[in-house]
């Protein structure tokens, strides 16, 4: 009886760990919001403006992807054509709502590693994040990536486990109404 507890007692305390160190999938709490403080502002600015594909604006979305994620996982089983079709399709709708707002940058990121889905791999207008952007806005390790608004005042909503970057979907309105629901929490 005492092999078989501990092996009970070993594989629970290794399900913790794995959890524990797992991209967490948000569903309840999406979204949070805060003010970044001046000198980490400056910071993101800063690095933002060595990005030669984007021009930094007042307004910057920000899609970030983790890596070891395997959110995208169900199509890893298609044909070559279709996954790259899929990437372009994405970075169709990215590039069309881009144009329509014309004082946002927007800036697409992978955490650093060799572990994506096809569809968020290297390539396209994503880039990778020498760990600066992690440092300072993608602390938290989450499920299909997540998106960042940050505001010309510094203020911010994150939108967790976003893997169709729902941030371009947001106008201003609803933005603000995201900061304000989310800052009082």
């Amino acid at each position: 009886m005492k092999p078989l507890f501990r092996f009970s007692t070993l594989a629970a305390i290794i399900a913790v760990l794995i959890s524990a160190c797992s991209p967490k999938l948000y569903v309840d709490d999406l979204y949070e919001a805060g003010t970044l403080g001046t000198s980490t502002f400056d910071s993101l600015r800063t690095f933002l403006k060595t990005n030669p594909t984007v021009k930094l604006r007042d307004t910057i979305m920000i899609k970030y992807d983790f890596n070891n994620d395997n959110c995208w996982s169900d199509l890893n089983g298609q044909n070559p054509e279709f996954i790259n079709n899929a990437r372009w399709a994405y970075q169709k709708n990215i590039q069309e709502k881009a144009a329509k707002r014309v004082d946002v940058a927007i800036y697409q990121y992978r955490e650093e590693g060799n572990n994506f889905s096809p569809i968020r791999s290297k390539g396209l207008e994503i880039e990778t994040d020498p760990g600066i952007l992690k440092r300072l806005l993608f602390k938290t390790k989450t499920k299909c990536g997540t998106s960042a608004i940050i505001l010309p005042n510094g203020k911010f909503v994150l939108i967790k486990s976003d893997s169709h970057f729902t941030a371009l979907l947001l106008d201003a309105k609803q933005i603000e109404q995201k900061l304000i629901e989310n800052l009082v929490k």
